[in-house]
């Protein structure tokens, strides 16, 4: 090969290395995780947490849905480049209505969200808030969550 040659490919593959990447969106590796979940209504109550986060769960946070006992449907949300907004009105199987407003951050390892809660109980405006910082602490699964 002649020494241009040479030169012309060493040059390519410089130019090919130095471009910026494709930026591909990262989300929540499942995996063994703990989180530390705060609510605060009135008093404030913190629990920590190991448990299982399975591909399955990881489309839950990411879709803002906070239990199996709430239907979540959110007119303004935004998921992606590591951010999380959520705004809308989740009702539980009696049908109370609690207004959600959520935000947070996650990457593949470690994740947090901020919610205000507003509703009335029983005709009486309530609000509180809630948040949670979770972070990946290995490829495993352990079994059934741990209360810490």
């Amino acid at each position: 090969m002649k020494t241009t040659r040479i030169l012309a490919l060493l040059g390519l593959l410089a130019l090919t290395a130095a471009a910026p990447a494709v930026a591909q969106e990262t989300t929540i590796k499942p995996g063994w995780w703990e989180s530390t979940n705060t609510a605060s209504m009135i008093i404030s109550k913190t629990e920590r947490e190991r448990r299982c986060i399975t591909p399955a769960d990881v489309d839950k946070i990411l879709s803002g849905r906070i239990n199996r006992h709430y239907t979540c449907t959110y007119p303004e949300k935004r998921v992606g480049e590591g951010k999380m907004y959520f705004k809308g009105v989740c009702v539980d199987k009696r049908g109370r209505q609690v207004n959600v407003t959520a935000n947070g951050t996650y990457s593949p390892t470690a994740f947090e969200l901020n919610a205000d809660l507003s509703g009335k109980y029983g005709g009486i405006p309530l609000a509180a808030s809630m948040s949670t910082k979770a972070k990946r602490i290995g490829d495993t699964c352990l079994g059934d969550p741990v209360k810490l």
